[in-house]
């Protein structure tokens, strides 16, 4: 069975970039997780796990995500009228880029900015997996009918949970600390974006199969 080095490597480069930033907090006195005063930053050694890990992670972040254009520019041609785009299974791998978003609770906890949460974004790229699946499928008037469906219950879904996180912040918002405010929308907007990615390519194949049994 042929391995997938590239998805190997990005969950290689995602886990290194957490276990420097544990080394930092751990046994560097969170020296570059906090913000640095670049005009009295004198570099350490002990700097320099975190510093490597984050530009691996973003070296190969930009390398997947050319790698994929150029690829797909290259061996996949517009999808016939009438037919789903093709589309390659491995765009699904960038939903594991969702798990950066958790490095958002110590940058939180140390710098109090929530920027890293909007990360969580990506987990609806593993909706990819499932588009892929269905790739240069005919759409007719049956398939349309499926589109339509799994859309409208993925928006509901989405509307529906921002209404409740809407409505509880406007119940309590009054009485937490502004700074919580903003956390909880931003890992809520976030996390509901994702669903609403996902949940519109998994419906649609989940209601095409069972159609075809």
């Amino acid at each position: 069975m042929k391995r997938d080095w590239k998805g190997i490597g990005l969950i290689g480069v995602i886990l290194a970039e957490f276990l420097a930033v544990g080394f930092d907090v751990i046994f560097n006195g969170s020296r570059i997780v906090k913000p640095i005063d670049m005009e009295t930053y004198v570099f350490r050694g002990t700097d320099l796990p975190l510093i490597a890990a984050t530009a691996g992670l973003v070296c190969y972040a930009f390398y997947l995500v050319i790698r994929a254009v150029v690829v797909n520019f290259r061996k996949g041609e517009t999808a016939a009228k009438g037919v789903t785009r093709k589309l390659n299974p491995k765009f699904g791998w960038f939903g594991f880029f969702g798990f950066v978003g958790f490095m958002g609770i110590p940058v939180y906890m140390v710098q109090g900015q929530v920027w890293p949460f909007f990360f969580f974004v990506f987990f609806g790229f593993f909706g990819f997996f499932y588009e892929a699946k269905m790739s240069c499928t005919l759409m007719d008037e049956r398939f349309k009918e499926e589109q339509a469906r799994a859309q409208l219950v993925s928006y509901r879904t989405g509307f529906g949970l921002l209404w409740v996180v809407a409505w509880f912040m406007g119940i309590t918002g009054g009485h937490i600390d502004i700074r919580y405010v903003a956390l909880i929308f931003t890992v809520a907007s976030s996390l509901i974006i994702a669903l609403v990615l996902f949940l519109n390519s998994y419906l649609l194949y989940k209601y095409d199969t069972e159609e075809a049994e």
